[in-house]
């Protein structure tokens, strides 16, 4: 057990939020840990988060007014914590297994780290049906910078970082509406900071109709893909299948139905690949040759293989066999 406990300020998001809020700031209390202090920004809800709130005294800090959204409220909540670790977790989010003892004995164990990348779940609205939360690869021997690009999926309310870290490389990104952590993840691998591995899932990350993820995914990936060619002047294959899948089904497969589904599919991946990433004609040369999608989804790695393209396509313009 480290002797010292690190100071960790937990910057707490909200906006009408009630009804999830009191489950976030408890799970925060619950773990007694003795240097934590938790801001809640509030963007001046009209529901009951406000009264909820102040049945918590001095235990919390808490600020409402209006705000220029989620990431504006984070930047003013990180702009307020003290000097040591920090992170957020959205009002409908929660810590688990004593997630700040956690991180504790993970930064006493690596004194130079500056980001801490832990396991993390999804689970539905009412906080049931767990699943995991897929997380990329961290530590001393992982290009971390490849990873973010690459893959890029961490669980948000898992990441904790040092303040001086996130101050080094400019603050969150506040005209982000949807990929500010994704962009602050990016920011923080290619600035060359130290990142260490959490092996315990310390989040519970909910995913329902009206989040703003799952309500508005094309808006997501289109900032998401905006920010890639920023930090990195390409789109990788992850995202631009991500993209593609999403077109496919709402422009194909919901009214068409899936039949031959791959061969259009990877249409549409080719095509999505040459208008994403024109701009690296390299890239998207090779990409374009040697870059296909996976069977599932872009989570998954069952790549489809030539054989299985050219049966597709042989499928798809093929005459239909007629019963004798």
């Amino acid at each position: 057990m480290a002797k010292t406990e690190i100071p960790i300020t937990v910057v707490v998001p909200s906006y009408n939020q009630g009804r999830f809020v009191d489950e976030t700031i408890t799970s925060l209390l619950d773990q007694n840990y003795p240097a934590l202090d938790i801001l809640v920004m509030d963007g001046g809800s009209t529901d009951d988060t406000v009264e909820r709130l102040k049945h918590y005294g001095d235990r919390i800090t808490w600020v409402s007014e209006r705000d220029n959204g989620q990431s504006h409220a984070i930047a003013k909540g990180f702009a307020r914590a003290r000097e040591g670790w920090i992170t957020w977790l959205n009002s409908d989010d929660v810590q688990s297994n004593r997630a700040l003892w956690a991180v504790n004995e993970v930064v006493a164990r690596n004194l130079d780290a500056e980001v801490v990348v832990g396991q993390g779940h999804y689970m539905d609205e009412d906080g049931s049906n767990h699943r995991p939360y897929p997380t990329i690869k961290v530590g001393p021997d992982v290009d971390v910078a490849l990873e973010m690009f690459e893959k890029g999926y961490l669980a948000q309310p898992s990441i904790f970082f040092r303040t001086s870290a996130y101050a080094n490389i400019g603050g969150i990104n506040p005209a982000l509406r949807f990929c500010m952590d994704y962009d602050l993840w990016a920011r923080f691998a290619l600035a060359g900071c130290r990142f260490a591995a959490c092996d315990v899932d310390i989040s519970g990350n909910r995913w329902y109709a009206t989040t703003k993820s799952a309500g508005q995914t094309l808006e997501l990936l289109a900032e998401v893909t905006a920010v890639q060619v920023r930090h990195f002047g390409r789109v990788s294959p992850y995202f631009v299948q991500a993209i593609s899948d999403n077109l496919y089904q709402t422009l194909h497969g919901n009214h068409y139905g899936d039949r031959h589904h791959v061969v259009y599919r990877l249409l549409y991946f080719k095509t999505v690949w040459l208008w994403l990433n024109i701009r690296q004609p390299a890239h998207c040369l090779r990409g374009l040759f040697r870059e296909t999608i996976a069977k599932s989804g872009p989570l998954v790695g069952d790549r489809l293989t030539i054989s299985d393209c050219w049966r597709g396509l042989r499928q798809a313009i093929g005459r239909p066999k007629v019963a004798t």
